[in-house]
């Protein structure tokens, strides 16, 4: 058990290295103008931070160590778990909304801004929901483990001070932590890392865009998104159909409400 907890957190503090590094070499290539450093981000980023200590050792591990986790609902309905992720996300993202209504953001670019940003808000789930969160939980209290995930994901993005600056502020961290605190119970509820990945991709999209920061640019990032996302979702969802008939279902781990 201890030995999984070293390996867990050793790969979350490679990961936020690796994007801490990229964000340097970003500012970098701002500050003396070089484009090589862009690229030297686009590769610390793309393809070595996230496919490979955000994706790929996370989900191998999960699947090794065989950690609790499901990628579709079990024995949750789908109609009314899609019914409460649509209520929480539209009262948490109301505000923003109401701006980006009042705005006019045309469609097409906000879907643009969607699909540029995607890397920030959905790919880190297979570290910290598949990986970290159930390491953990095998270890201390449920609560406690939910805790300290949450603020391990909020300090987290103390290394996006490029990419994302108001990570820096305090009000933004709380939000932050009490956010992924939420996007944990859902997950923990709905049985569904693909459902709660999606819900905080578009709260992230929308809150994003509200603040002012659209990402309407098909750069080297956006066209990189593509391919990580694709492949991804398209391994949950295959995962899901898989074991559709095949079900471990361990009834301890998710929350039922009677």
């Amino acid at each position: 058990m201890k030995k999984q907890l070293f390996i867990t957190f050793l790969i979350y503090i490679l990961y936020v290295g690796i994007i801490l590094l990229a964000n340097i070499f970003m500012e970098m290539s701002l500050t003396q103008n070089k484009e090589t450093f862009e690229m030297l981000s686009g590769i610390s980023f793309g393809f070595i931070g996230i496919p490979i200590f955000s994706l790929i050792i996370p989900i191998w591990l999960s699947k090794k160590w065989k950690l609790d986790f499901s990628f579709w609902p079990k024995k949750k309905n789908i109609y009314l778990v899609l019914s409460i992720l649509f209520i929480f996300t539209f009262i948490v993202n109301f505000e923003s909304i109401k701006t980006l209504i009042q705005s006019g953001l045309k469609f097409d670019i906000f879907i643009i801004h969607f699909i540029g940003i995607l890397l920030f808000h959905t790919t880190y789930y297979a570290l910290f929901v598949l990986l970290i969160f159930p390491v953990l939980r095998k270890n201390i209290d449920t609560r406690l483990s939910i805790i300290i995930t949450a603020l391990l994901f909020s300090l987290y993005h103390l290394a996006q001070f490029h990419f994302y600056p108001a990570g820096l502020t305090i009000n933004v961290q709380i939000f932050l932590f009490c956010y992924f605190i939420a996007s944990l119970l859902l997950y923990l509820w709905c049985e569904s890392l693909i459902l709660v990945a999606i819900v905080h991709q578009i709260s992230g999209a929308i809150a994003v865009a509200a603040n002012g920061s659209i990402h309407s640019e098909m750069d080297f990032l956006f066209f990189l998104t593509i391919p990580i996302i694709t492949i991804f979702f398209g391994y949950m969802i295959y995962q899901s159909i898989k074991a559709k008939d095949k079900v471990n279902y361990n009834e301890k781990w998710w929350i039922k409400i009677d």
